[in-house]
């Protein structure tokens, strides 16, 4: 984590134990950069865009133990943090201080513009826009093949 912001049991998480918090760490240390890379590419600036995942992260981590057990915890991850970008870009936007446009979410809405963005954007493959996002593979590949449609059908 870039900050150590989140806390388990009172504790800063780099400091702590226990096979819960390992995996928390390893979630962490394998999504935070991605997790920043797509608040970015939603038109946030980096500072913002680090506050936010840094928030998500906080959230999680009070929420771990939940969250593992459930059946797609990247899935619950990637809702958290898809709510907490979106309402800091709209924030941004109206305060004026966004950087750029994030036009892929301005044409599609929901799964199919993260997977378009986080295919296109980002450079990332099915596979690893799937395990980012909590998905199968073949459920990246309608939502990009919808998205990719719709994007076409409004050239």
């Amino acid at each position: 984590m870039t900050s150590g912001l989140a806390h388990w049991g009172g504790a800063p998480v780099r400091d702590a134990e226990g096979p819960l918090l390992l995996g928390y760490r390893a979630f962490c240390l394998r999504n935070e950069n991605r997790y920043v890379q797509y608040a970015r590419a939603r038109s946030l600036e980096p500072v913002r865009a680090g506050a936010v995942v840094e928030s998500v992260l906080q959230a999680l981590v009070e929420q771990w133990p939940r969250i593992i057990r459930s059946d797609r915890p990247a899935s619950e991850a990637w809702e958290m943090l898809v709510s907490r970008v979106a309402a800091a870009a709209r924030e941004a936007r109206r305060a004026g201080s966004g950087c750029g446009r994030d036009t892929v979410h301005h044409a599609l809405s929901g799964q199919e513009a993260d997977v378009v963005l986080l295919r296109y954007r980002l450079s990332l493959s099915a596979s690893q826009t799937a395990d980012l996002m909590g998905l199968e593979v073949p459920q990246v590949m309608v939502s990009l093949r919808k998205g990719m449609s719709a994007l076409l059908a409004l050239a």
